[in-house]
């Protein structure tokens, strides 16, 4: 049962962005040396809530540059600068660092979520293009001082490196080189503008690195130019031309991947190829790999155990592609489709094409993508590999690229957002996106006239657009379902209303604010058709809803089944609503029951350091579970937790001392399992029990009965 609150209580207190902000903004762009200038922003989050970003600014000469970070302490409202990252050359005295002396481009920030080696869980990474001096900026500097460059230049000994930081991103050190290439060569779209220091024309430098630890090892994503003849199709592992420091370039790329233990004396493997591109004749009888320019990996899991690895392609047809694979390291023998492939709504548009994909895996298993081609985002709203992608609206700009970031806290999406059309000087542009099922407290909002609730039309989710084109918002009998579900979310002494299923907003159709105009669900794009004002209405505890755009109008439900609309005040009940909030979480015990055995997860006698099994629900305090904000599952004061902050399926479930780790901390996932923070498994019935005293352990998520839980 819900229950009705004051007015006072009901809003959301965390800060909302919802219209689009600057980051970032250039202050000299005469400087840049290069074009584009600023761009690439990505971000992550650390385990105290503060959001770190940063972005490749080119304001600077090579020799010196850096990556600057910035912070946000507020779920990415605000922002200030934290630091800036500098070259190995000058954070290292080791002389094998001293050839990279700029910090460039390509950041890709991550957290860790386990241990990786000597790299405990929680430690800040950076993955980042650095190199020496760009060498045909120079020489036509040295030729013409008041040369602008127009593109790219010809930078030396372009590298991946790997940062980290333990103090949130406040202080840096190099941890090592992932891999090295060699001469820019101007690359992509800027081949030819090579310096006369480049005897051989080469085109070797390294791109785009992603980064996921998994099975306690780190594994970085990269795009290659180099040039390679084959490679071997059992092991992934590619050939390298003999001759390609020398030999005429392909300009191809290649997608690999390195994996590192983390230790202090190991180095990372030997590439393994992801994606190959088409093979293509350099004359002569000789082939070699790359042809398209794959690049631009990301990665999610899926909710039935499987890899998803998305890429653009410039070889022809579809320019964004994907592969699905079992295993994380074995894109290799994974089948290659068009982006356009992967399954709509009926009616519903593609995937968005245009290159510089992003994937984003949410801890409830959905997984939102995008694409330079389009503003709006496509939502995996299953998790599955073979679920259905559903297209989304964001009040942010496409660009190339975005950046998308889940905000624990809010649980929302920030989007970050550079250009690389007109002199792409910037801005970094942010905004937020609520794609439903965010945190914090949902209410019904009943209808006094009718005894209905606030609902979408045939459990629509989507924009309403997308879906029809009509006005999609009703009154309809209660049925607990999400789509009758809505966040009231602060905006100054205003409020935004943002539904449970798709995080749409109810909106003032067409954004015409005229008596007997219907409502929409649309994407909050802090706009005044989006927003109302609570009004006492004067029948005790009900509340009109008052138009912010039109402040004559009132939100209207005057027929049950019926359309609301915005209209004069009115005294009959039909702008009257009480707001009757559902329980959080977080606000009373729980046991969980399994699916496929009807027993519910038991720690034997309460203890801590045992394997936790199943049992008859009996809802004795050893099977009574108090649920978090911070993610934790609490049973007798203790954590459930991985054994050992074990990191590979078959790992035990135990009960310990709450410490605050990754490896205690769950998100309960749209298919119904629960999932660990750290390591990405799911609690499991061992062998498919079903009696008493099975034992329950973490596996890899299958979607599958044994490993879904209900609260009870």
């Amino acid at each position: 049962m819900g229950v009705a609150f004051a007015i006072a209580s009901t809003t959301t207190a965390s800060a909302y962005q919802p219209s689009p902000a600057n980051l970032y903004t250039a202050t000299s762009t005469a400087a840049c040396s290069k074009s584009p200038c600023v761009l690439y922003p990505k971000s992550a989050q650390l385990a105290d809530g503060r959001i770190v970003a940063t972005f490749e600014n080119d304001q600077t000469a090579p020799v010196g540059q850096t990556l600057p970070v910035y912070k946000s302490d507020d779920d990415g409202t605000t922002w200030a600068k934290l630091s800036d990252v500098k070259a190995p050359a000058y954070l290292s005295s080791d002389s094998k660092y001293a050839k990279y002396t700029s910090n460039w481009t390509n950041p890709y920030l991550y957290v860790l979520p386990q241990n990786v080696g000597s790299l405990t869980a929680g430690t800040l990474l950076l993955a980042s293009i650095v190199s020496g001096d760009d060498y045909y900026y120079q020489e036509q500097k040295a030729a013409n001082s008041s040369w602008t460059p127009t593109s790219d230049g010809d930078r030396k000994d372009v590298a991946l490196a790997l940062y980290s930081s333990t103090d949130d991103g406040a202080t840096w050190s190099i941890q090592n080189i992932i891999t090295a290439g060699s001469w820019q060569g101007g690359s992509a779209g800027s081949v030819g503008r090579v310096s006369t220091a480049n005897t051989y024309a080469q085109v070797d430098p390294v791109w785009e690195p992603h980064l996921l630890a998994h099975n306690g090892t780190l594994i970085a994503y990269y795009s290659d130019e180099d040039d390679y003849t084959g490679y071997n199709t059992t092991t992934g592992a590619p050939t390298l031309d003999p001759d390609n420091a020398t030999a005429t370039d392909s300009s191809g790329q290649v997608l690999l991947h390195r994996t590192w233990d983390g230790g202090s004396t190991t180095s990372w493997s030997s590439p393994v190829v992801d994606v190959p591109g088409a093979t293509v004749s350099m004359g002569n009888g000789k082939t070699e790999i790359g042809g398209g320019r794959p690049g631009m990996t990301t990665i999610a899991p899926t909710t039935d155990g499987k890899w998803l690895l998305t890429y653009e392609y410039w070889g022809g047809g579809t320019n964004v592609r994907y592969r699905i694979s079992d295993d994380p390291t074995k894109f290799f023998s994974a089948t290659d489709a068009a982006i356009t492939a992967l399954p709509v709504p009926s009616g519903g548009a593609i995937l968005s094409t245009g290159g510089s994909p992003v994937l984003l895996p949410m801890p409830d298993g959905r997984i939102v993508y995008n694409a330079s081609g389009s503003g709006d985002v496509w939502v995996n709203e299953s998790g599955l590999s073979t679920g259905t992608w559903k297209e989304y609206k964001t009040s942010i700009a496409a660009g190339y690229s975005r950046m998308l970031q889940y905000v624990d806290g809010t649980g929302r999406v920030l989007v970050l957002q550079a250009s690389w059309s007109g002199t792409s000087v910037g801005p970094v542009k942010y905004a937020e996106v609520d794609l439903g099922r965010s945190d914090g407290a949902y209410y019904s909002l009943v209808n006094r006239l009718t005894g209905q609730v606030l609902s979408t039309a045939s459990g629509k989710t989507q924009d309403a657009n997308l879906t029809g084109n009509t006005p999609d918002l009703v009154l309809a009998a209660n049925t607990a379902a999400t789509t009758q579900r809505w966040h009231l979310t602060a905006k100054g002494s205003n409020i935004t209303l943002l539904n449970k299923a798709g995080g749409r907003s109810a909106a003032i159709w067409t954004g015409t604010a005229t008596a007997g105009q219907k409502l929409a669900q649309w994407v909050d794009d802090g706009a005044t058709d989006k927003q109302w004002t609570q009004v006492a209405s004067s029948t005790s505890g009900y509340y009109k809803l008052r138009s912010v755009l039109n402040t004559s109008l009132y939100m209207t439900g005057s027929t049950a089944g019926g359309s609301v609309t915005v209209a004069a005040a009115t005294t009959d009940g039909s702008q009257d609503w009480q707001l009757v909030q559902d329980p959080l979480p977080t606000a009373s015990t729980f046991t969980l029951k399994g699916t496929n055995s009807s027993r519910c997860l038991d720690v034997p006698n309460g203890a801590t350091g045992v394997q936790v099994q199943i049992y008859d629900c009996s809802g004795n305090a050893n099977q009574t579970i108090t649920q978090t904000a911070a993610g934790e599952l609490r049973v007798n004061g203790n954590c459930l937790a991985a054994n050992g902050d074990g990191t590979t399926a078959g790992t035990t479930l135990i009960l310990w001392a709450c410490n605050g780790k990754n490896s205690q901390k769950w998100a309960f996932r749209v298919d119904g399992t629960i999932v660990n923070r750290s390591n990405g498994l799911v609690i499991d019935v061992t062998n498919w029990g079903t009696a008493n005293g099975s034992k329950v352990e973490l596996w890899t998520g299958l979607s599958n009965a044994t490993q879904q839980w209900t609260r009870a």
